[in-house]
């Protein structure tokens, strides 16, 4: 199944990430193009022109650690009860589900991250909340 996300910021076009096999997609920011993919169930790996630029590994249930070259991230979910998830770094941003009928997200990350490194994020964890929904679809 091929899958497409867009992404905007201030309502402008930022990137379309264009799913690959295994929970993987590639994207293009300001003509540089980027590739993430898994790397087992507890690890994605962000890849740019240069090389890795990023890993995220499931340190609990509730939190995934960052290791990038521009700096260290945690993305932690602070509460069983919502769907949330705070992306920690020298300050804290969100991710969070915007509207439940038509899935739409909300990523606000520290301006200190670098762009790349904030839509892997935002990637990392929607594909938590994918697995999620499916697990949930699948118990009912």
């Amino acid at each position: 199944m091929r899958r497409e996300y867009e992404m905007s910021a201030d309502g402008a076009p930022l990137a379309v990430l264009a799913g690959t096999r295994r929970e993987g997609c590639e994207f293009t920011l300001s003509g540089t193009g980027f590739r993430i993919e898994r790397d087992g169930r507890k690890r994605f790996l962000l890849h740019g022109p240069d090389g890795r630029v990023a890993v995220a590994d499931r340190t609990t249930g509730r939190e995934w650690r960052v290791q990038a070259t521009s700096g260290d991230l945690t993305l932690a979910k602070p509460s069983l009860w919502r769907s949330d998830w705070e992306v920690r770094g020298t300050t804290t941003g969100t991710i969070r589900r915007e509207r439940w009928f038509k899935p739409v997200y909300q990523a606000d990350v520290p301006a200190d991250v670098p762009l790349p490194v904030g839509v892997f994020a935002f990637y990392v964890v929607l594909m938590i909340l994918e697995r999620q929904a499916a697990v949930a679809a699948a118990a009912s």
